[in-house]
C-alpha cells in the first residue's frame, strides 16, 4: 500500500501546538520553517544543527533549540512531532515515543511509518491548495506550478473580498438558505473565469452590487 493509505484530508489549527522536530538538517529546516509560520511552538533537537535554524529563531522566538540527542521523554506532550534524521533507529526512537504519546508522527524518509504524511502546497493569500499524488514528488511539483499560473495574486485578492462581502450578507440574510441561494446566483464559474483572466474589478462590481441590491431589500 502507498501514500494512499493516507486519504483524510484535513488542515490543522496549529497556533501554538506544541510541535517537536528530531533532526537538524536540510528537510528539517524545511519542516520547522514550515510549522513556525503556521504558529507553532517548535522544539528542535539534535546533536548537529544547520545554522540556517539558529537564524529562525531571529524572526520566530517560539523555536527552542536542545543541540543533544533525542531521548523518548522528549515527546511528552508534543501534539505532532517530525522524525527527520538520517539514522533510521532515532527515526524509529521518535515513532515509537510518539504513537505511545498518541501524538501526530511524520517520518521524512518513510512516510508510512508515521501517521500523517504532508502534502505539497501552494498559498496564495487566504487561498491554499495542497496536491498529493501517491508519493511522486516531481508531478506534485509540475501540479502546484500549474495552480499557482491559474490562481495567482488576483484570485487570492478576489478571496479576501469575498471573505468581507460574507460577513456583510450575513448579517442582512441571517437565513442560511437564502444566503446559498445568494452565493450561488452572483458567485459563478463565470465570475471566476473573469478574475482568471485578469479582470479582478470588475467581478468585485459585480458581487458589490449584488450585496448593495440587499441592504436597499432589506
Amino acid at each position: 500500500m502507498a501514500y494512499d493509505q493516507f486519504r483524510y484530508t484535513v488542515q490543522l489549527n496549529m497556533e501554538k501546538q506544541r510541535c517537536l522536530v528530531v533532526g537538524g538538517g536540510n528537510v528539517a529546516l524545511r519542516k520547522i520553517r514550515s510549522l513556525l509560520e503556521a504558529g507553532a511552538l517548535v522544539t528542535v533537537i539534535a546533536p548537529d544543527i544547520l545554522p540556517e535554524i539558529f537564524a529562525l529563531q531571529r524572526t520566530f522566538p517560539a523555536l527552542t533549540i536542545c543541540q543533544r540527542t533525542f531521548t523518548a521523554g522528549d515527546a511528552a506532550n508534543a501534539f505532532l512531532l517530525i522524525a527527520a534524521t538520517d539514522s533510521r533507529s532515532v527515526n524509529e526512537a521518535v515513532t515509537l515515543a510518539a504513537k505511545q504519546n498518541h501524538a501526530l508522527i511524520n517520518v521524512a524518509d518513510d512516510p508510512l511509518a508515521g501517521n500523517f504524511s504532508v502534502a505539497g502546497t501552494y498559498d496564495s493569500g487566504s487561498l491554499h491548495f495542497s496536491v498529493a499524488t501517491g508519493g511522486n514528488p516531481r508531478l506534485t511539483h509540475l501540479l502546484l506550478e500549474d495552480l499557482q499560473l491559474q490562481y495567482g495574486d488576483d484570485m487570492a485578492a478576489f478571496s479576501a473580498f469575498l471573505d468581507g462581502q460574507r460577513n456583510i450578507v450575513k448579517q442582512k440574510l441571517p437565513d442560511a438558505k437564502a444566503r446559498q441561494a445568494f452565493w450561488r446566483k452572483n458567485l459563478t464559474s463565470k465570475l471566476l473565469q473573469e478574475v482568471k483572466a485578469g479582470f479582478l474589478e470588475h467581478a468585485k462590481e459585480i458581487i458589490l452590487n449584488a450585496v448593495n441590491c440587499i441592504r436597499s431589500e432589506s
